[in-house]
């Protein structure tokens, strides 16, 4: 096992392999322990022998002395080693297993956690006197794991800029990337600050532009200290026009009218007047109002508007009537039963008389629910009740024999067992459950009566050929699925751009492409216009919550519909089309199982009833008779079928008659046949004769 796992580490890079030794040397610490601990044989025979007094070992030696003249000392000294051997054999089987597990449990689970004895010490395994020559390109290898770990953070640092810059040495700086010793050349510093001048007028035409087409932003000042003279009255400003007192009365009018505007436009804004002097007057009292309505038309509008403002209501309790009745507090009622117009109720005896038919129906019920479902629990629902043995009262039926029980549970024991070992055996993929803890088994590879196993490079080869079916599949998958995403494992990996490459093939013009957009828009409305026709039971779906429509059926233009009887003849003809059909389909196929959706039904036997005749009348065939019109049924008998299903498939049979001939093919006699079947469903079929008849 060292050597084996001395190998490994030798084979395996990385720092995972400096953990081997550790464990390898608490292992041999534990077997030392358990060595030194472990009870010898006389040990756990004194323990397992029950105590024995003074007198009966007394009796004991006396029956020794007795029977020590029959056997001789060199025999016992003989059995004595041979138990002794066997018994170390099976100790160092038992220790050699459990160790051979605890290994496996490591090499399975290495993220497990090591258990360490806290008196256990473990030395380097690496520096043992019995460790493998280390090989001389250790450096070279250590050199190449730094540079791979070093292009690896590079490749993530490219593909992962946004990250920050991790420095793990504290007194590490920096120095100036432009102005290092091997910095390239820079741009001169007029050309630098004509750049920066372009850019800062880019800058402030770019806020211009803002400030134009954006005029309701406040103006920002981060200046606290500038102050503002007026643009239009500055030393510098030019000679202004004669007529400014027409254009501050057209700029005051463009603002009455945003103003107004902007009242038509949002009346739920509030009235705001900076004037506090200012009075109105009434909109609709003024002189020059229009005629306003009638007062008496208006209370007619505000009680239709209350009548169906009332009936919106009782329409909404009346679909919903789970919703809670909301009331003023300050209101009272009276009992609706009671009243003076209420209608006149049934009598007293009539509501007792329903009470008990109802309270007997849910007795019904809960027996109908037992009798089903003997399986749910019986509840009681009161506590006194107390009850007696169902099966041992004076008034039950006598019990099967003691024998009879046995002898079926052994059998569904065995039953049970032979469905585990038939599971096992059709899938051998489940994992094999031990419920007892003390059970364990050996190697079934490597035991000396397993069978030879393959070589190594057949193995090999498998595991090569199963790798390129792999990637043969994913590669057939990326080709049928061009819109799943890509999936890269490796991080390290990174891509250019597919469609600007310098090997890329010439792209469409702008103007198909827009063109093909339109076909397929075009091809789209009319794949949903074709969808909508050919299923109209699909709902009318609408993005828009604002739009509503009208009854299709009650419109006034709508066609003339067809009238109920119609409709219910219709309906009366496919239903009976559907019974036929599935008539049909249990004549035809007989093996299907019968569904019945009433548990409470039950069936026997068909062929062992009293009245079934015997079996070797049942199935039988018999030739076509000439005469049709002295069918012999008493075929029917065997079957029970109704001389409906006869005469249906009857007419099926003259559907059948004519095609007949192209389905006979001459043989070489001359005779007709062919390959014609001969079962008893295609005499029946073609011949116009039933094959029971």
């Amino acid at each position: 096992m060292e050597s084996y796992m001395s190998s490994l580490t030798d084979s395996n890079l990385g720092p995972s392999s400096v953990e081997v030794g550790p464990v390898l040397e608490s292992l041999r610490g534990r077997k030392s322990i358990e060595a030194e601990t472990a009870p010898d044989k006389d040990t756990l025979l004194e323990e397992t022998n029950p105590v024995v007094s003074d007198e009966d070992a007394d009796t004991t030696e006396s029956v020794d002395t007795d029977t020590d003249d029959d056997f001789s000392s060199d025999e016992e000294s003989d059995d004595e080693e041979e138990e002794d051997e066997e018994w170390e054999e099976r100790m160092r089987i038992l220790g050699d297993a459990k160790h051979l597990k605890k290994v496996a449990n490591f090499f399975l689970h290495p993220e497990a956690p090591v258990e360490v004895d806290a008196f256990a010490s473990a030395r380097c395994y690496f520096d043992r006197a019995s460790a493998s020559e280390v090989e001389e390109d250790h450096e070279e290898r250590t050199r190449i794991l730094e540079e791979i770990k070093a292009l690896k953070r590079q490749a993530v640092d490219f593909m992962h800029p946004e990250r920050p810059v991790v420095v793990e040495d504290p007194t590490l700086f920096g120095r100036n990337y432009f102005s290092r010793a091997s910095a390239s050349e820079q741009e001169g510093e007029d050309y630098m600050e004509e750049r920066m001048r372009v850019l800062g007028e880019a800058q402030q035409l770019k806020k211009v532009a803002v400030d134009f087409l954006h005029p309701e932003r406040p103006v920002v000042a981060e200046d606290p200290s500038l102050f503002g003279r007026n643009f239009f009255g500055r030393a510098s400003a030019p000679e202004q026009e004669e007529d400014m007192e027409e254009r501050d009365l057209l700029m005051h009018d463009m603002k009455q009218l945003k103003k107004l505007a902007l009242d038509y436009l949002h009346p739920e804004r509030p009235i705001v007047v900076d004037d506090p002097t200012l009075y109105g007057r009434n909109f609709f009292g003024r002189s020059s109002a229009p005629e306003q309505e009638d007062i008496e038309m208006v209370e007619e509008r505000e009680r239709v508007l209350a009548e169906v403002n009332q009936l919106k209501k009782a329409a909404a309790d009346f679909q919903h009537p789970e919703r809670p009745v909301v009331a003023d507090p300050a209101l009272f009622g009276r009992n609706f039963f009671s009243r003076a117009s209420a209608h006149e109720q049934e009598d007293m005896e009539l509501v007792e008389e329903r009470e008990r038919i109802m309270a007997e129906a849910q007795k019904l019920k809960k027996l109908a629910m037992d009798f089903l479902h003997p399986e749910l629990p019986v509840v009681a629902e009161d506590p006194t009740l107390f009850g007696r043995n169902y099966f041992n009262r004076a008034s039950a039926p006598e019990q099967e024999d003691m024998e009879v029980l046995e002898e079926r549970e052994l059998i569904l024991a065995e039953a049970q067992k032979l469905k585990q070992l038939a599971v096992d055996f059709l899938h051998p993929e489940l994992p094999v459950v031990a419920e007892d803890p003390t059970l364990f088994g050996r190697n079934y590879f490597n035991r000396a009566s397993a069978p030879d196993t393959e070589d190594l490079a057949l193995a090999q080869e498998r595991e090569r050929v199963l790798s390129e079916a792999k990637a043969l599949k994913d590669q057939a998958v990326a080709y049928l699925h061009p819109e799943r995403p890509v999936v890269c494992e490796d991080p390290t990996l990174f891509g250019r751009n597919y469609f600007s490459r310098a090997s890329a093939p010439e792209q469409e013009d702008s103007a198909l492409a827009q063109e093909r957009e339109h076909v397929l828009s075009e091809a789209k409305a009319l794949k949903k216009l074709a969808v909508d026709y050919l299923h109209p039971e699909y709902p009318v779906a609408t993005e828009d919550s604002t739009v509503f429509g009208r009854n299709y059926f009650g419109r006034a233009s709508a066609p003339e519909q067809e009238d109920l009887a119609l409709v219910h003849e219709r309906e009366l003809v496919l239903a009976e089309g559907k019974a036929l059909k599935k008539l049909a389909v249990d004549y035809l196929h007989p093996e299907i199982s019968v569904v019945t959706s009433d548990g409470a039904v039950s069936g026997r036997n068909f062929f062992n009833r009293p009245g079934a005749h015997i079996h070797d009348q049942m199935v039988h065939t018999f030739p076509a008779h000439e005469d049709d019109g002295h069918e012999d049924h008493h075929h029917m008998d065997h079957f029970g079928m109704d001389e409906d299903v006869d005469f249906m498939f009857d007419d099926m049979r003259d559907q059948f008659v004519a095609p007949t001939s192209a389905l006979v093919k001459p043989d070489d006699s001359g005779e007709e046949g062919g390959n014609l079947s001969r079962s008893p469903s295609s005499v029946m079929l073609f011949t116009g004769e039933s094959a029971y008849d």
